[in-house]
Order: C-alpha cells, then structure tokens, then sequence
C-alpha cells in the first residue's frame, strides 16, 4: 500500500460516522493573523501554519515518505481529520467565517495531506462543499491579479526591460512577446496554495464556476497559476470551455510545451486541444501569431503535433500558409523534422486531396526561396541538407507532380550538377556548397519516386543518402568535391 492508497483508505472511512479531530493548532495560529488569506501567501507566515498542523499530524510527513501504514491511533486521527473537512464544507458559510479562518484552514489542510494526486481530485463526492463555500472560491480565482517585480534595489537593465516588455505584451495580448517572456520566468513560477487548492477544488465538484472564474481575468500569470494548478485533461478542458484567448493559450501552452509537461496527452486532452485549435483557427491573426509561437520550433511541443494535423485538414488556405510559413528551417533539425513529420502525417490522413495539394505547393514554394539559407549569406553546406519541411517536399513530389514532371526535375537538376564547375564562385568552398545544394534538392524527389505506389512513409527514419551517381565508379567527381556525406 502507497501513500496515496492509505489517504483514499481514510477519506473512505471518513464518509461514514465517527469523531472529528479538528486541527486546533492550526486553526489557533490562523486566527492570531491580522489577514489569514494574506498571511498563506506570506513565505514565513505560510511557514508557521504548515508547522502548526504538523505538529498534530507529524505522521501524515513519515506516509507521504515512507508509503508506510501509519499506527492504528494515527489511521484514526487522519480519518477524523477529514471527516472535519466534510463538515467544514457542508457547513461553511461566509457570515459564520467573516475573517476566513476557516477557509484558510481548509486550503492548508488539503495541501499538507495531498499525496501524488491533489487533494480535492481524490476525494469522494462525499466532500462536495456546499454551494456558498464553492461561490466563495469561484470568487477568490475571479478577483486575482498579480505583477512582477525584479529583484534588490538595483535589479540588472535587462531584467527591468523585461518585466516591462512582459507586461506590455500581456496588456496587448501580444502572444509572440507572451510566450518569449514567460519562457524567461516559467521555470521558477509556481501557483499559490490559495489558488491551487481553489482550483483544484472547482475542477472537481463545479467545473462551471472555474469557466466562469477565469473568463474575465486578462493576465497571464494569474491565469497560469489555475493552468498549472490542473492535470493537463483538466487544463485542456477548461481550455476548451473558455472563450477567453487568455486561458486558450495558456492551456495550450501549459499542455504541450516540452518544458512545461513531459506526459504523452491522453485521447481526450487531444479531443480538447482540436477544440482549441479549431477555434484559434478562425481568428486569423491571432492564428498567425499561435504558429509563431507553437510552430516555429515544432520540436519544442510534440504534443501539439498530432492534433494540429487535425486541425489543418480543415482550415483555409490562409491558414496553412501561416502554419508553413512560421517554421523555422535548417539544415538538419532531426528532431524538428519528425515533429513535422508527425504533424504532416496527421493533416494527410484527414485532409482532402485537394487540401494537401494546397499545404505541399505551400511548402514547396518556401523551401525553394529559402535555398538552404545560402541566399545572401556566407554560410555554406558542407553535406547534403535535410530540412524541416521535408515530409511535405515529398506529398509535393507524389501528390503535385506526375511521372514525367519528376523525371524532369531530376534531369535537369543532375543537368545543373554537372555545370557547379562551370559557373563563378569566389572560392572552393561557395563551389562546394553549391554541389551539396543542388544533391540536397534530388533528396525528396528521389524518395518520392522509390516509395510511390507503396505505404512507405514519406520521411526517412534514418538518413539516406540519394546520388544519381555510383560514388564508388565516379574517381574523378569525388577527386573534385570530395565523397557526400548527409546530416
């Protein structure tokens, strides 16, 4: 028996008659605060509160711990200290608790006594709370705001700069100048126990007073602090069920970046993702901006892939074009690729040929004016390049093109292969990079033309070097530009 079964093994007995064991030490240092309700967000006073109930219930650290059934006594302790918490629950009312003693007295309660799962996601429908103590919560999310300070006396420029630009873009809904900004703070921004065990407690017994808690709320931190207070199937849900962007996008973001959530979404959270999706999708500038933000670098949300696919199979054109023009591309990019890949796959299963034939021309045409970002610049390839589009490079080259058409591209790339050492280039190294390029070109044309017809997958898993030459008979081209090599 775990921690966690042990505590369901309580609130079970506590759901049937029996003593109460109130938490007298806690509720004597709650009541010696001037302000309970700002005294659980104080650092020191929280401190002091968490001391005082355990100090009555020390054993409920050693099961947390240990996973150790605790003593006949304490089992029973326990169990009447959650039977309280019923009887608080049912009873409350905001005449009888003017200061919030009580109410404090609930969220340090649940806190310290959450094992794995949160509290109120566990308990029974027994510990439903009357609807006056449920309209209190509803309040307490309603009314947050929150600001960010930097830190000391003499905090460093850039610091400054950013709280500002942060707070800026948050007033705007800017969410490109959101996202950059919150990746700045997220690792070290946690919910307050008010607002996690408020939410926590809304998600479970009155999922409509948390909608309606967050509709009206307009900052970012406040509303991310209920988003990470959730289970992602509950923060996607909750997405799904607001009309405000704010909570759209924070439950987006909360879900499916790698930073923030590591766990696969469930078939559900990924019902609730499409509905966010679809509905962001109808806003075309604000769909732009989401792909910015979600879609630039495709590797840092994998979870976002699959339904985003979904959700491009029945968008405009406007809207796909958005979704390639957003991604970043390199050289390489393995892992972006297969993000891609996934997304792609998706999309391909669900769209209408003519709809993919859109997506592929769209990608098509950005690939070949990025020209493996040696248009203007001094880099230079030293191998032949994938990229991130290269999935839909070859639905380009299946679903855009017949047999003829594609024979005609390669033939006059190996044409242009042929010429690299006729034309000028300032170095060896411009020559050599031309080479790679225009090999890297005949990639996704030749696996196009080896899997038509097959269910092979239009991505490779492993890199596959594609020559219209046998290296091994050609002496003099690789005397000249060396033997290829692939990323």
């Amino acid at each position: 028996m775990n921690a966690a079964d042990i505590l369901l093994s309580a609130m079970d007995n506590a759901t049937r008659p029996g003593p109460f064991e109130a938490p007298e030490s806690l509720i004597a240092v709650i009541e010696a605060q001037s302000d309970p309700l700002q005294a659980i967000s104080d650092w020191e006073a929280c401190n002091e509160l968490f001391d005082a109930i355990r100090s009555q219930f020390s054993f409920v650290d050693l099961i947390r711990v240990s996973g150790e059934p605790p003593s006949d006594q304490d089992f029973d302790k326990l169990t009447g200290l959650l039977r309280w918490i019923i009887r608080e629950s049912a009873d409350w009312t905001t005449g009888s608790d003017p200061r919030r003693i009580r109410l404090v007295t609930l969220f340090v309660v649940g806190q310290f006594t959450t094992m794995e799962a949160n509290f109120w996601g566990a308990v029974p429908i027994d510990f439903r709370p009357n609807d006056e103590l449920l309209a209190a919560l509803e309040r307490v999310i309603a009314s947050m705001t929150m600001s960010f300070t930097t830190r000391g006396f003499n905090p460093p420029i850039w610091e400054s700069e950013a709280v500002e630009q942060f707070e800026k873009a948050d007033a705007a809904s800017d969410w490109i100048e959101i996202a950059k900004g919150w990746r700045l703070i997220e690792d070290g921004f946690f919910p307050g126990i008010v607002i996690a065990q408020a939410t926590q407690c809304l998600d479970r017994f009155a999922p409509e007073r948390l909608v309606r808690a967050v509709s009206g709320l307009r900052q970012t931190a406040p509303i991310m602090s209920v988003v990470l207070s959730l289970a992602p199937n509950a923060a996607l849900s909750l997405g799904s069920n607001s009309t405000n962007p704010h909570v759209q996008f924070a439950t987006t973001y909360i879900s499916v970046s790698r930073r923030a959530n590591r766990e696969p979404l469930g078939d559900a959270s990924k019902k609730y993702l499409v509905e966010i999706l679809e509905n962001t999708s109808k806003d075309t500038p604000r769909w732009a901006t989401w792909m910015r933000v979600f879609n630039l670098y495709p590797s840092r949300f994998p979870e976002l892939q699959t339904p985003l696919g979904c959700v491009l199979a029945n968008v405009n054109d406007t809207a796909l074009q958005a979704y390639v023009d957003a991604i970043s591309l390199h050289w390489s990019g393995q892992k972006a690729r297969f993000s891609v890949a996934d997304c792609l796959r998706s999309f391909r299963d669900r769209a209408e040929v003519k709809k993919r034939k859109a997506l592929w021309n769209f990608a098509y045409q950005r690939w070949t004016s990025w020209g493996f970002g040696l248009n203007g610049t001094a880099d230079s390839l030293t191998k032949i390049s994938r990229c991130e589009l290269d999935y839909a490079l070859v639905g380009y080259a299946v679903e855009c093109l017949d047999g003829d058409q594609r024979q005609h591209m390669i033939a006059s790339l190996i044409e242009k292969l042929q010429t690299v050492e006729n034309n000028w280039h300032p170095g060896i190294t411009d020559c050599l990079s031309e080479w790679n390029a225009v090999l890297s070109e005949m990639q996704p044309l030749f696996l196009a033309i080896n899997i038509e017809g097959t269910d092979a997958d239009w991505i490779d898993e492993k890199p596959t070097m594609r020559l219209p030459f046998d290296p091994d008979k050609e002496a003099y081209v690789i005397l000249k530009y060396g033997r290829p090599r692939i990323d």
